[in-house]
């Protein structure tokens, strides 16, 4: 293949899947690769690195914390500054912790990290139009957003808006955000981590419907891997005993893969069609995490368009940046 002329930008691009998909983009011929990091230091040691891996420079870099709502506003501005036309935005950057960390505005930095900066960073590049009109959005998704993965649990957010806020479903997510549930359980990072994910296919469900012909937006699970600095974050029974039991044995129970093939999804995604947009694409197979991909129909509350239009709204909420009238309209 060979895309002379496109330009990718990659958040979390210095380690792990965004840092393979980075790769993979420059080998397959895109003309720039932006790499958005935490920091530009992070982001200029990525390059140096891709740079000797790919055998040229096809890289630039981006300082953005996506866990802010103010970096991604810079990272915007500076986008907006250089006059970048981007093809494919990839929103794969995300972090947690074993503690509840709040970013400057009292969200969890899980849930913050995973769709603030993200948010913003999208609302922004629709609004400023350096996305180009066929341009391809993918965010990453989790396997255990399903809610059948051992050791994560995802918050049942309809329940929880009918329960304690009146049906309302964007407050009972900036709830779950903002750690402020009425008898929340104890802090599970790994909970939060998959109840993001869930946000995070409605959120791309709902801009889906607001988006103009020929741009799309996905939500991709880049499926299981022991191989990343995911683990880190986890419990200790996960990192004592599952991760080790995964890399001896994953690969033969459908349960782990390789970062270069984790990362090639979400580059599969970048080249559907048109009318592939709006699904949340994960493991065929519903007790697997590696193979051939499917947008995901099961559990129900997926396709609950009650959760994905909060979704949309509750970011609006807690970032304050909205879509563009134009596409306001429009939905």
């Amino acid at each position: 293949m060979n895309d002379i002329g496109k330009v990718a930008l990659v958040t979390g691009a210095n380690s792990g899947i965004g840092y393979e998909a980075a790769a993979l983009l420059a080998e397959a011929g895109w003309t720039r690769v932006i790499l958005g990091c935490r920091t530009e230091a992070k982001a200029e040691a990525a390059r140096a690195s891709l740079v000797e891996r790919v055998g040229r420079d096809v890289f630039g870099v981006l300082a953005i914390d996506t866990s802010e709502v103010s970096s991604a506003h810079a990272a915007a501005d500076a986008l907006r500054d250089r006059a970048e036309r981007v093809d494919f935005l990839l929103l794969n950057a995300g972090a947690s912790g074993a503690k509840p960390q709040p970013n400057s505005e009292g969200v969890e930095i899980t849930y913050a990290s995973t769709l603030v900066g993200h948010h913003v960073l999208t609302m922004r590049a629709l609004a400023d139009r350096w996305l180009t009109p066929t341009a391809r959005i993918v965010i990453a998704g989790s396997e255990g957003a399903r809610g059948n993965m051992p050791g994560m649990s995802v918050h049942p957010v309809l329940d929880l808006a009918d329960r304690s806020y009146e049906g309302d479903v964007a407050r009972a997510i900036e709830a779950l955000f903002r750690l402020e549930v009425p008898a929340q359980s104890p802090f599970v990072n790994m909970n939060e981590y998959v109840t993001a994910k869930l946000v995070v296919a409605w959120w791309a469900a709902a801009l889906s419907r607001r988006l103009l012909p020929g741009t799309t937006v996905n939500a991709v699970s880049p499926g299981g891997t022991a191989d990343t600095g995911f683990g880190r974050d986890a419990s200790a029974a996960m990192r004592l005993i599952m991760i080790p039991m995964l890399r001896l044995a994953g690969s033969l129970m459908g349960m782990n893969g390789s970062v270069s093939a984790a990362a090639a999804r979400y580059l599969e995604a970048e080249a559907l069609p048109d009318d592939a947009t709006g699904h949340f694409y994960a493991t065929a197979h519903p007790r697997k995490v590696v193979g051939p991909v499917a947008p995901q129909t099961s559990p129900p509350f997926f396709l609950d368009e009650r959760g994905q239009e909060a979704a949309l709204a509750a970011l609006v909420r807690i970032t304050g940046v909205d879509l563009p009238a134009k596409l306001r309209a429009s939905a």
